[in-house]
């Protein structure tokens, strides 16, 4: 289906979710501190 062997498809898929937890870990902290300068409740 793609021309990546199974090392490079796992390798590109580390990669890949190690980038997805770090954008959510910066979304979370990034709503966090606007959470606690301007509070929306």
């Amino acid at each position: 289906m793609s021309s990546l062997s199974e090392n490079e498809a796992r390798e590109f898929h580390t990669a890949y979710i190690r980038g997805f937890i770090g954008f959510v870990g910066i979304a979370v902290v990034a709503h966090y501190l606007l959470y606690m300068w301007k509070p929306w409740f």
